[in-house]
């Protein structure tokens, strides 16, 4: 068959996009046809996917998905593709991979229904599920309630994805030996506690909470901390912020192929996120067996309420809580929890296919 995997851009590091990517090579691997619908292609792609790449002609992020929108639905028409399965919220889809909060349940809401770029938001939204043979895949049980409640889903056309990660990112006493040696290769300073930050968009992960709590502490307990970025976002505005803390040591690693090392190298995962439908990064500290700090708007937030040393934070005062936590950090070094049963090592992409292939010959 022939399958169209529609998303807005893809870049190789963000968790979405990992997922997209592994959802698409799963495919391909079975045999079927692969055509990518995006505004933009950042990275290498096997030369057999065809790419239909809309060029970004207008000038606002809502302009530019109401364009991709109708640009799916166009294909679709000419009758290219079997199946059309977005990573986006763009009309047209058969399937659709929730990556992303409900728009209406969360963000359309008061004043904000008047303007241009929440009523392009709710409107295509509203499409999609108003859609009868749509089938979705949610992350979480919450995030499925929003859409269920919002649009009266179908609960036959939709699949709760269990939390999985690749057994890469399981805890075992010998990768996290490894990792604690290579660790000593490139920290700045040996005996501080290790911050980790793992995030494609830094914005809305929260790099500038985490820089705003680190800036609340004296100098002394600044120098007990050593923050590791991972990431392609945009460095530029955070530099400056980071080299006033003096006594703080940290390093911008970019995108990163290899993650797992980083969770066992680490002591904590900062993650204060202003938007997180379920947090990927959550699901692999989480079987890294890493302590998080994160907020309470995290999808995955229950892998940090199952770890006694991990701390999920009122997003109305993050920066104030976080700062407190940090302050109060004890001299050891903490401890790697027991085993989170809620994190299996199942292959994500392959149930996803395995799903695909079952709703289309249903």
């Amino acid at each position: 068959m022939h399958f169209a995997f529609a998303i807005t851009e893809y870049f190789p590091f963000g968790g979405a996009q990992r997922d997209f990517y592994f959802v698409v090579e799963a495919m391909a691997k079975r045999g079927h046809q692969i055509s990518v619908i995006t505004l933009g292609w950042h990275g290498d792609k096997p030369s057999d996917w065809q790419l239909y790449e809309l060029e970004k002609n207008q000038t606002t992020n809502h302009g530019r998905i109401r364009a991709l929108s109708n640009y799916v639905v166009s294909l679709k028409q000419q009758g290219l593709f079997d199946y059309v399965v977005g990573f986006t919220k763009l009309a047209g889809l058969d399937v659709y991979f929730a990556a992303d909060p409900c728009f209406t349940a969360n963000r359309y809401r008061g004043l904000k229904r008047l303007l241009p770029r929440y009523r392009t938001y709710a409107a295509i939204e509203k499409t999609l599920f108003e859609t009868p043979h749509l089938h979705s895949f949610f992350l979480t049980q919450h995030q499925q309630d929003q859409y269920q409640t919002s649009f009266g889903l179908n609960p036959n056309n939709n699949y709760l994805l269990p939390v999985s990660v690749g057994e890469s990112f399981h805890y075992s006493a010998e990768k996290f030996e490894a990792a604690r040696q290579w660790r000593k290769q490139y920290e700045q300073d040996t005996g501080r506690f290790l911050l980790l930050f793992v995030a494609a968009d830094f914005n809305t992960k929260g790099l500038d909470r985490v820089i705003a709590a680190l800036a609340r502490l004296s100098e002394q307990q600044q120098s007990r901390f050593e923050l590791w970025i991972v990431g392609n976002g945009k460095q530029s505005s955070y530099v400056n912020k980071l080299n006033m803390l003096r006594q703080l040591k940290f390093t911008f690693w970019g995108g990163q192929t290899d993650l797992a090392p980083f969770y066992f190298a680490a002591d904590y995962l900062v993650h204060p996120a202003r938007k997180e439908a379920a947090g990927m990064v959550l699901a692999e500290a989480a079987a890294a067996r890493l302590p998080m700090l994160i907020s309470d708007v995290c999808g995955y937030g229950f892998l940090a309420e199952q770890d006694k040393q991990s701390k999920v934070l009122d997003d109305k005062v993050i920066v104030h809580d976080l700062a407190k936590v940090l302050s109060g950090v004890t001299p050891s070094l903490p401890v790697r929890s027991d085993k989170n049963q809620n994190v299996s090592a199942l292959s994500r992409a392959e149930l996803c296919a395995d799903q695909i292939e079952a709703w289309c010959q249903g």
